[in-house]
C-alpha cells in the first residue's frame, strides 16, 4: 500500500550524527486546535505511523505534543519531541533562541531550548524528569532467559540486573566489548514477553569506551518491548538512565555528562548529549542532540 503523506507533516531526523548522517525519524504534523482537529489528526497519525513504519509527532502551537507509534500512542517519545520543538521554532510558532519554554506531554511538561543552526537545522535539548534506578529481582532462569533473546550468553551479563529512566523504564545491559553489543540480535516476541516479567518498557544495552573523572563516551543499543519497533536508533528518553547507573553503581560517582552513539549497528548512527545541572543526581538531567528537517 502507498500512503500519501499529508502536505503539512514534515519529515525530521533528531540526534543526527557530527557529520549530518543518521538520526531517528520521525513525522511532525502540526495540529489546530478548531473543534475536531485533534482527533482528525490521530486518526491520519496512525494510519501514517502504521503504514510508514516511521512515528508521527502531533504538535499544537509549539506547547502540546502527542505522539503516534505503529502499535499505538506513547506517553514520551523524545526524537519526537525535539523534531517536533525545532519545526515550531522554524515556523514561529515557539520564539528566542535559545530561550526556555515549557511544553506538554502525555508524560507531564518538560522545559526545553532550541537554537537555529541554519535554517533546516536546529540544536534543541530537553530536561527530563526524575530518573528512577531501581534494582530488578531476576533469578538464573529469567537472566538467561534474557540472554538468548538478546542473542547473548548468561555470562554476557550482569549478575544484578536494574530498571532505569523516566516515564518509560528500561532494562540496563551493561557489556564489556563493542563486539559484544554488536553480537546483539534480537527475538521480537521473546523481548516483549521478558520485558513484561521485568516491569520495563525494553532493553538498553550499552558498552562504556572511555571515560574520565566527570564525563564518559558510550555506544548504545535499545530494543523496546510492544510498540512495533524491533530496534531504536536513539533514545533520548533513556539516554540518563546509564549516567544515572554509572555514578551509583558503575564506579563513576563525579559523572556529570554523558556523549552516546546509538543506531551504527542499524546504518542510522545518532549522536546524543546528556548533561547534569544540580545537586539531587535524580533531577536535573538534560538530553539533547541535532535535528535536521
Amino acid at each position: 500500500m502507498t500512503i500519501a503523506v499529508p502536505a503539512e507533516a514534515h519529515h525530521a531526523r533528531a540526534f543526527i550524527s557530527a557529520d549530518i548522517r543518521g538520526g531517528n525519524s520521525t513525522w511532525v504534523l502540526p495540529v489546530g486546535r478548531e473543534p475536531g482537529a485533534v482527533g482528525a489528526a490521530i486518526d491520519m497519525a496512525r494510519v501514517l505511523a502504521r503504514e510508514t513504519g516511521v512515528e508521527v509527532t502531533l504538535e499544537v502551537e509549539g506547547r502540546d505534543f502527542r505522539f503516534i507509534a505503529p502499535e499505538g500512542e506513547l506517553s514520551l517519545c523524545l526524537h519526537g519531541l525535539l523534531g517536533g520543538l525545532a519545526l515550531a521554532r522554524r515556523e514561529g510558532r515557539i520564539a528566542g533562541e535559545g530561550r526556555a519554554v515549557t511544553v506538554t506531554t502525555p508524560s507531564g511538561e518538560f522545559t526545553a531550548r532550541v537554537e537555529a543552526v541554519d535554517a533546516h537545522t536546529f540544536e534543541v535539548s530537553v530536561e527530563l524528569g526524575r530518573q528512577l534506578l531501581v534494582p530488578v529481582e531476576a533469578g538464573r532462569e529469567l537472566r538467561a532467559a534474557l540472554a538468548a533473546a538478546l542473542g547473548l550468553t548468561l555470562e554476557d551479563l550482569p549478575e544484578r540486573l536494574w530498571n532505569a529512566g523516566g516515564a518509560r523504564l528500561k532494562t540496563l545491559v551493561p557489556l564489556e566489548s563493542r563486539e559484544r553489543l554488536a553480537a546483539i540480535h534480537v527475538e521480537p516476541g521473546s523481548i516483549a514477553r521478558i520485558a513484561s516479567e521485568l516491569g520495563c518498557t525494553g532493553f538498553y544495552a550499552f558498552v562504556v569506551e572511555r571515560a574520565d573523572a566527570m564525563g564518559a563516551h558510550l555506544a548504545a543499543r535499545q530494543f523496546p518491548a510492544g510498540i512495533g519497533i524491533v530496534e531504536d536508533p536513539a533514545t533520548g528518553g533513556s539516554a540518563a538512565a546509564p549516567a544515572l547507573w554509572l555514578r551509583r553503581v558503575g564506579g563513576h560517582p563525579g559523572l556529570e555528562r554523558l556523549t552516546i552513539t546509538q543506531g551504527e549497528d542499524m546504518g542510522r548512527p545518532c549522536r546524543l548529549v546528556v548533561g547534569r545541572s544540580g545537586e539531587d543526581d535524580a533531577r536535573g538531567w538534560w538530553v539533547g542532540g541535532r535535528v535536521v528537517l
